[in-house]
């Protein structure tokens, strides 16, 4: 009762200020987060008809990364105090962001289509960039003077939810319900003709090379977004859609919006399991959805062996 009571009429107590500013804020970024992420992972499997295809292998994260990089180091975007990173300004921030992935997009898109613009072309070039930008990043770091901004970027690579302000997911809440998941949520149909090859989505209609543009500039977006706010958090996009697909099948229309529940659902168990488990410390949420995350995803296709289950 107390709890609702706080949530309904909020006040200036300390149980009102632990709800909205400690706890609400950060279970609903897991939310949101979790959902665009979940989706982006798995409309880029169905356009790259590769399973380990992500936001996270395809380079947008380490993209991202870079651009947040210099936009901390070179601009002074952020600081650093008892271990807790603040934005100075998280449009220009998210900015950097965005402009870095979409340079991955069109870096991945020409070279991919000096090779023929294939699944395995792009998801090659894409490997072989990431790379590139995280000796880049690393190569800012090490020869950047100033050990606090420094700090400051390698803290925030972890990936921490509790980080966010509620200005900034106030702006990733409106990108994902405006953008990302009704684009996911439409494109439903046409990733269930790509992954029949694209002779067929093109006799449906269809533009595969289109399509691939679109969802991988909409997944640069939701990437872009997450890593600029909360950090680098990679392996939700790949695994839930994994533990959708076991569940629920290959019909990317009862597939995309599980994928995002399970994002959700992934994202916001971790965060909880990593502030709990050796309270008061807490261990950020980028390096718990690997631990959680891998055992499950392990588990579920051991589990799956008997179901003819082939990604």
């Amino acid at each position: 009762m107390d709890v609702i009571r706080a949530l309904l009429m909020p006040s200036d107590d300390m149980l009102s200020t632990v709800i909205w500013d400690l706890r609400l804020r950060r279970v609903l970024a897991g939310i949101i987060i979790g959902a665009i992420l979940g989706g982006a992972g798995t409309a880029i499997q169905a356009c790259m008809r590769n399973p380990l295809a992500s936001p996270f292998t395809f380079g947008l994260s380490f993209a991202a990364s870079l651009g947040v990089a210099i936009a901390l180091l070179a601009l002074h975007g952020g600081g650093i105090q008892r271990y807790q990173i603040t934005i100075y300004n998280p449009f220009v921030v998210s900015m950097f962001a965005f402009i870095f992935s979409l340079i991955q997009v069109a870096l991945v898109l020409t070279l991919a289509y000096k090779a023929g613009l294939s699944a395995g072309s792009l998801v090659l070039s894409a490997i072989a960039t990431s790379f590139a930008y995280q000796a880049i990043l690393y190569l800012i770091q090490y020869f950047y003077l100033n050990e606090i901004m420094v700090s400051t970027v390698i803290f925030w690579t972890f990936g921490d939810l509790g980080r966010i302000s509620w200005l900034e997911l106030n702006i990733v809440s409106v990108v994902a319900f405006t953008i990302v998941i009704p684009y996911f949520t439409l494109r439903s149909l046409d990733y269930d003709l790509i992954l029949s090859g694209d002779e067929l989505a093109k006799s449906s209609g269809v533009s595969p090379q289109r399509l691939r543009l679109e969802t991988i500039i909409v997944a640069a977006l939701a990437t872009a977004l997450a890593t600029s706010f909360v950090g680098v958090i990679g392996f939700v996009c790949l695994a839930a859609p994994h533990v959708a697909r076991l569940i629920v099948g290959s019909g990317h229309r009862y597939l995309i919006p599980a994928s995002m529940l399970f994002g959700s659902i992934l994202l916001t168990s971790s965060d909880t399991i990593g502030r709990a488990i050796i309270a008061p410390t807490v261990i950020p949420v980028g390096i718990m959805t690997s631990l959680i995350g891998a055992p499950l995803l392990v588990y579920l296709l051991l589990g799956a062996r008997g179901r003819g289950y082939r990604d």
